[in-house]
């Protein structure tokens, strides 16, 4: 299904934003605290990706000078953060089709909200009467059992009715187990579209990995669900890109040899410098190299003890490799993004990925490098919302100026 409207109210900066629609990649632009940010947060926690779990916040994210009010503004309910639209395609509609019939679903759009403290809440009509009739047909019921089944609200209500029926036959009877399990139409159908549903990964422009980490602090961190904190967000990039290469953290702190490991880092070091080579024109001479080793005493701490990962770029032209950290802030997030887009690149339901200033470290060119990935590799799966202050990562022909900023 695709993104096509989206709607954040009540939620930090963005009070309001009003209904926008969204292609596969959308742009936002505006001035310092306008509230950029605060749309991708809340698109975020709608179905949010595991690897950036967002998650809606009442005392942190609803608006500050309204906390107080916050029962009688909305007269005892929870408030509305995000309301968005799906067009679902023409895979998602044959399905409902083969389980309800023809036009069961009234509408090939949906929509999908979320409020402080809820699930995600689906709204969709659908054609009770047809539903009913595509379920009854070629059953074998009479005419007059049919004109009392026909009018029935909902699948509960059909089971009861079909239920009543004295001497049903095999396929009456297995229709009526089939209904008896299900509620309604509506739960029917969330559960078919339900996996569908892409999930948000959300990216900001300080996401980037550490160049060297402790790999029993990542395990404790792993363990303790304290990778997932923003301060750790570096090392749990470092541990991505150990699962990308195909090995595992637990797996490389239980043997006592590192050559295997090695080998599989830098098959996945050149896989990803690779990607980057494609579409970064700055320097075509560097490549990433990623490394396990047991700690030097004399390196500073907490890097002197145990095994630890780490990272350097390489320059075959000066024949100098130099620590991951030390290279330019843009060269290090765009590695950093390829690392997080290899979780979900194969993926089969598509997954949105929310940028947050993907370009701010980027110079011009690198700008327009990174609109081209964004076009050539990305839009053709997954869609892409990010924003930006930069005009180069603006593309001219697709502006669509709103009053405010």
């Amino acid at each position: 299904m695709k993104l096509i409207e989206a709607h954040v109210t009540n939620f930090r900066s963005a009070e309001d934003s009003e209904p926008f629609s969204l292609e596969n990649v959308t742009c936002l632009v505006g001035k310092n605290e306008a509230g950029k940010s605060a749309i991708l947060l809340a698109l975020a926690a709608l179905n949010p990706h595991p690897s950036t779990p967002v998650v809606f916040d009442r005392e942190r994210d609803y608006p500050r000078r309204h906390l107080t009010a916050y029962s009688q503004r909305h007269k005892g309910e929870e408030a509305v953060a995000i309301q968005t639209k799906w067009k679902l395609t023409d895979e998602e509609i044959g399905d409902v089709r083969d389980v309800l019939g023809d036009k069961a679903l009234k509408s090939p759009v949906l929509e999908i909200g979320r409020r402080y403290n809820a699930k995600p809440e689906w709204k969709f009509e659908i054609d009770n009467k047809r539903a009913v009739a595509h379920l009854l047909n070629d059953r074998g019921f009479n005419q007059e059992q049919l004109a009392g089944l026909k009018g029935a609200e909902d699948i509960a209500d059909l089971a009861a009715k079909i239920g009543s029926i004295p001497e049903l036959t095999e396929n009456q009877t297995a229709l009526l187990d089939w209904l008896k399990p299900r509620t309604s139409f509506h739960t029917l159908v969330y559960s078919i579209l339900k996996p569908y549903l892409p999930k948000f990964m959300y990216f900001s422009n300080y996401d980037r990995m550490d160049g060297a980490v402790r790999l029993d602090f990542l395990k404790t961190w792993k363990g303790n669900n304290e990778i997932l904190k923003d301060e750790n967000s570096g090392a749990r990039l470092f541990m991505e890109f150990l699962e990308y290469a195909g090995v595992p953290l637990d797996e490389i702190l239980t043997v006592g040899t590192y050559e295997t490991f090695n080998a599989k880092l830098k098959a996945a070091s050149n896989n990803i410098t690779d990607q980057i080579l494609e579409f970064w024109t700055q320097n075509p001479d560097l490549s990433v190299i990623v490394t396990i080793d047991p700690a030097r005493p004399q390196d500073k701490p907490p890097l002197n003890e145990n095994i630890i990962g780490r990272a350097r770029i390489d320059n075959a032209l000066h024949r100098v490799d130099t620590p991951f950290s030390e290279r330019s802030a843009g060269f290090v997030w765009f590695f950093s993004f390829l690392v997080k887009f290899a979780q979900v690149k194969n993926d089969a339901t598509p997954v949105v990925l929310l940028l947050d200033e993907p370009g701010l470290t980027l110079h011009g060119k690198a700008q327009g490098d990174l609109l081209r990935y964004f076009d050539e590799k990305l839009a053709p799966f997954h869609q892409i919302v990010y924003s930006t202050h930069s005009p180069f990562m603006v593309s001219p022909n697709k502006i669509d100026i709103r009053p405010g900023g």
